[in-house]
């Protein structure tokens, strides 16, 4: 099975640059011969203050060469606290969620595929103590034991983790600790080969305790490092996950006419930047 991975699109009626770069993913995915096509979140430039970004990405998603399957981001639907005692300054927005869901179908998932067992979730509902997040948990403790001895691939849109799963400090970059501790916990008792999420709007591919992690760039921008510290290789593009029964490969692809946007080349955009300052 061939799934094209797309992230980071921030798509919205004023985000030409960005915009222009997702018909480019398009056309290299109608090019690719894709089975599918799967956006790790921050699907739309800023929905969490605008809602109406939410259809506006709907129709410039439409007629997609493959079927398309989504996850929110932050600027979807508002953002996890980074930590118990550390409040989000841009909060989960259960009126968003209940917007992205009827854009854009279910913000968790799973799926087989080639002898693959995938499972999509919601990185944004971790932390935040709301009924949303315990039926994620309930629904999530019930496809684990679907798995059924299968590999399986693990897509949300922050990453767990930078190094280590036992890190402690609260960032808006990663799952929180404790939560985190829950997850990878229950993800002990199946065959777990691959994490892929985004968020980081770098690219980032190591193996942590035989796990590959894969953090996906941008389709549409990257930051410079005066605003955001280079742990990846900052560049806009795509991924292609080819799945086979006991086996995967994964390349990293920037299409042509994907331009390398800089976000300070876009000062319109002035609070999109403060929003990601520090990922």
């Amino acid at each position: 099975m061939r799934i094209a991975l797309v992230t980071d699109s921030h798509l919205a009626p004023a985000a030409k640059a960005f915009n222009a770069n997702w018909d480019a993913v398009r056309n290299y995915i109608g090019r690719a011969d894709a089975d599918l096509t799967i956006h790790l979140g921050d699907i739309t430039l800023d929905a969490w203050s605008d809602p109406l970004q939410h259809d506006f990405a709907r129709t410039a998603s439409r007629d997609w060469p493959t079927p398309l399957l989504f996850l929110p981001g932050n600027h979807d639907i508002g953002d996890n606290p980074p930590g118990p005692h550390t409040p989000s300054k841009h909060p989960l927005d259960l009126d968003r969620l209940a917007e992205y869901r009827a854009s854009f179908g279910a913000d968790y998932w799973a799926k087989s595929a080639d002898g693959w067992w995938l499972i999509g979730l919601n990185a944004q509902l971790f932390g935040t103590g709301t009924a949303a997040e315990a039926e994620q948990w309930k629904w999530l403790g019930a496809r684990i034991g679907e798995a059924a001895g299968r590999p399986v691939a693990l897509l949300l849109h922050k990453p767990l983790f930078w190094r280590d799963s036992a890190e402690d400090v609260p960032h808006i970059r990663y799952v929180p600790l404790v939560p985190r501790q829950r997850l990878l916990d229950l993800l002990g008792a199946i065959d777990l080969r691959l994490v892929l999420s985004g968020h980081t709007h770098q690219y980032v591919d190591h193996v942590i305790k035989g796990v590959r992690h894969i953090w996906l760039p941008s389709s549409a921008f990257l930051f410079p490092d005066a605003m955001q510290d280079r742990i990846g290789e900052k560049i806009t593009g795509l991924g292609m996950l080819y799945l086979t029964d006991d086996a995967h490969r994964f390349d990293l692809v920037c299409p042509e006419g994907v331009s390398r946007h800089n976000l300070l080349d876009h000062p319109g955009y002035a609070g999109i930047a403060a929003a990601h300052r520090g990922r």
